[in-house]
């Protein structure tokens, strides 16, 4: 009977839904993780826009209520129609507000498959952390334990860095004479991978054969990356080989063998693999041509890397943030300055959505050049639209502080409160550090008592910063 206590307030700790509506959903015809379908249906969209707006930094509560408002609107609504936003949000990484979904639907006497929880699980893991997945799992009745559910759990582990609690787990399952799937081993390899024993990847790779389970990209790209960390690129080339003989080869395991490469400085055989990824991954999808820009600028090819980009352009009708970002990061990596200015006007006269890292890049190259007021007017126009962030008060208190120019670092730290507007900031003790090691070589003590006046505004004043002001007034001469 504890135990099931235990287990009901472990359940409406996590859950956030408002059970306020008896509406009962449509139940879906086929139990699955998620709709077969791609995309969501014309008539699905408007009540998904609404709470997709509210899904994120908002406080619990908020995407119940929408959904609450749509059924006192009599409006239709099947538990597809809701499974499919699940899908959407996580896919978009809005995990608080899918797992909020879930509760909602559960509060309303909708059955969740054990595919259902599993999704469930994953999404408590992200937003409450570990113990709260442990919690629900272990809440979950004996017939929901599932392989699928024990499964994500393993996967759980291995996301939070927990290697021996997943191979714990694992062990349990095996006491359980579970069935294992391609998931559980795909899960397990990567537990041994991050637990430091890639030496049982391969051991786990062939118990995976001889039960007559079909390996994947995953399980590849994992049994490749074990070699590679026993510093055995030899053998990982030799499987990839091996693989491309009998099946096809997903375009991550090229860029994985790429990436290893340039680390020993082979730029030859990085550049062969990168012309086999372009070659088998699919045109349409964004990731792999943003991945294989990057590979090709930490090789110092400025030719590939504007190929790259010319072809990206042209497949694509809009050039999203995120591939300028990695555009202008890879110019600067190759140190072409002429071609980052003129990418970054580009985006400067196309970008829907301002972002702030773009900015950065620029910031960053036009000080590297001593270019200081170009980089200053980039960062009052950011100021001017509200979107600068920590990142940029980083660039340019270190810029100044490596130049001597203290005061002009201490200039925008004092503003930095009004910078970065998205949240409370902080500065970081190492930047901390680096102004009272100033203060106390030079023995400025006035400084040092205006930079403790700023910390002060910024809420951030601990006893370590009084500390070290004491030593700059002993190395001062001062009571």
């Amino acid at each position: 009977m504890l135990r099931r206590a235990v287990a009901a307030e472990a359940r409406r700790r996590i859950s956030l839904a408002p059970a306020r509506l008896a509406h009962e959903l449509a139940q879906p015809q086929a139990e699955s993780v998620v709709p077969e379908r791609r995309g969501l249906e014309p008539s699905w969209v408007p009540l998904y826009k609404r709470i997709s707006k509210v899904s994120h930094g908002r406080p619990p509560g908020i995407v119940a209520a929408e959904m609450d408002e749509w059924l006192r609107q009599r409006l239709r609504l099947s538990q597809d129609q809701v499974l499919a936003y699940v899908r959407e949000l996580r896919k978009f990484k809005k995990n608080e507000g899918a797992l909020e979904l879930l509760d909602w639907m559960e509060a309303r006497g909708a059955n969740l498959s054990p595919g259902h929880q599993a999704v469930r699980l994953d999404l408590v893991s992200k937003v409450h952390g570990i113990q709260a997945a442990e919690e629900y799992f272990w809440s979950l009745p004996d017939i929901s334990k599932s392989v699928k559910t024990y499964s994500c759990l393993l996967n759980c582990y291995g996301q939070h860095g927990l290697a021996y609690k997943g191979l714990d787990l694992y062990e349990k399952m095996k006491a359980k004479n579970m069935v294992l799937d391609k998931l559980v081993y795909n899960h397990l390899m990567k537990l041994y991978q991050k637990a430091g024993q890639p030496e049982k990847v391969r051991s786990t790779f062939e118990e995976m054969r001889e039960s007559g389970i079909s390996a994947d990209k995953f399980t590849y790209f994992t049994l490749i990356e074990s070699y590679i960390t026993m510093n055995d690129l030899d053998t990982a080339e030799k499987i990839l080989e091996e693989l491309q003989k009998v099946a096809p080869v997903h375009w991550s395991l090229y860029t994985l063998m790429a990436n290893n490469y340039i680390k020993v400085e082979l730029f030859g055989k990085a550049e062969v693999a990168l012309k086999k990824a372009e070659e088998v991954m699919d045109k349409a999808e964004l990731h792999p041509w943003n991945v294989i820009l990057s590979l090709h600028a930490l090789c110092g090819n400025s030719t590939e890397v504007k190929r790259i980009w010319e072809s990206l352009k042209s497949t694509f009708k809009k050039c999203l943030n995120r591939s300028y970002l990695v555009m202008l990061q890879g110019l600067s990596m190759i140190d072409d300055f002429e071609s980052l200015q003129q990418i970054f006007q580009e985006w400067q006269s196309n970008h829907e959505h301002y972002d702030t890292r773009i900015a950065n890049v620029m910031i960053k190259a036009y000080l590297d050049k001593g270019m200081r007021d170009e980089a200053e007017a980039i960062r009052q126009s950011t100021m001017a639209q509200g979107h600068c962030d920590e990142g940029m008060v980083y660039i340019f208190t270190e810029f100044y502080l490596d130049k001597s120019g203290v005061n002009t670092a201490l200039e925008i730290l004092r503003d930095a409160k009004n910078m970065v507007t998205a949240h409370k900031w902080v500065p970081s003790k190492e930047l901390v550090s680096r102004f009272l090691k100033h203060y106390e070589e030079s023995k400025d003590v006035a400084g040092a008592e205006s930079f403790l006046e700023c910390l002060k505004k910024l809420e951030c004043l601990d006893p370590d910063a009084y500390e070290a002001m004491m030593q700059t007034y002993v190395v001062a001469g001062r009571t």
